[in-house]
């Protein structure tokens, strides 16, 4: 009986720790492009700055296959979530799954909308340097230096 009330224990209690373990899943993104990039640098492609906003900045925030453009400050929550995928050489926008304030707003946006924030409409960016410090992407909106945040 004694040996039956353990093994009933050892049981509960393996359990318990199983769903607690399979309950954590790692959201995080532990590749070089996932975190939050400053724009600190954006040209033209003549070599003029396209973006000279002394009290504003674009971030580029990066998690698994979504990403988040947003200018601060600027409207208060405000920002842009889209669909990505990586090429070894290559960052591509979905244009199909534009929102702004993903809770608040479900209308999907055209990619000509991210423009401001440096993504063409073709929404193709090349990778010229990447890395856990810097990102530099070029396009036809022209080059884009950040810094990780």
């Amino acid at each position: 009986m004694k040996n039956q009330k353990h093994f009933f224990l050892y049981c509960i209690i393996s359990l318990i720790s199983l769903v607690i373990y399979t309950s954590c899943e790692n959201k995080r993104d532990n590749s070089t492009l996932g975190g939050m990039w400053q724009l600190v640098e954006w040209r033209a492609t003549d070599g003029s700055i396209a973006y000279n906003k002394p009290d504003t900045t674009i971030y580029y925030k990066v998690r698994n296959n979504l990403l988040v453009l947003q200018e601060l400050p600027g409207e208060e929550g405000r920002y842009y979530l889209t669909y990505y995928r990586q090429t070894s050489d290559s960052l591509i926008i979905n244009p199909d799954k534009i929102v702004i304030d993903a809770e608040l707003d479900k209308t999907c946006y055209h990619i000509d909308s991210l423009r401001r924030y440096g993504i063409p409409n073709n929404g193709r960016l090349h990778i010229d340097v990447l890395n856990s410090d810097a990102m530099v992407l070029s396009g036809e909106e022209g080059t884009l230096r950040f810094r990780k945040y």
